[in-house]
């Protein structure tokens, strides 16, 4: 069976490190990125199984990254990528959970994250056992 790839979009890069290690522990294929934007193009071009996005990013937000990955791309013939999960984490308000969920959020988490329960999470929507 091939591993479940996964996208890391985390401007800390010892969180996204942490993160690397504990996802391929539990056998995923770990793919990253430090930038919204960038992010975005990545989960274009690789179409990962499921997405952990920060909020608070540098040249795209995770907000307006979220939209760009559910909604975006029409105009340009290109399928918005409306069925991967996304994991939103933030060090911020819960309160912006509901307005994540809204735009098409899977999972909404706040840091510090246990790491241990977001592998289990992912495994469960990816129905890995």
């Amino acid at each position: 069976m091939a591993k479940k790839k996964v996208l890391v979009i985390e401007d800390d890069s010892e969180l996204r490190e942490l993160i690397r290690i504990r996802l391929e522990e539990s056998d995923f294929e770990v793919i990253m990125s430090s930038r919204g934007d960038e992010g975005v193009e990545m989960a274009r071009e690789e179409s990962p199984d499921a997405i952990i996005l920060d909020v608070f990013l540098p040249h795209m937000d995770g907000f307006t990254a979220l939209k760009e990955i559910r909604y975006g791309e029409k105009s340009k013939g290109k399928e918005p990528l409306k069925d991967i999960p996304v994991f939103v984490m933030t060090g911020r308000a819960p309160m912006m959970e509901e307005m994540f969920r809204l735009e098409g959020a899977t999972e909404f988490m706040t840091k510090p994250i246990d790491i241990k329960s977001l592998v289990q999470k992912l495994e469960k929507i990816l129905k890995i056992s």
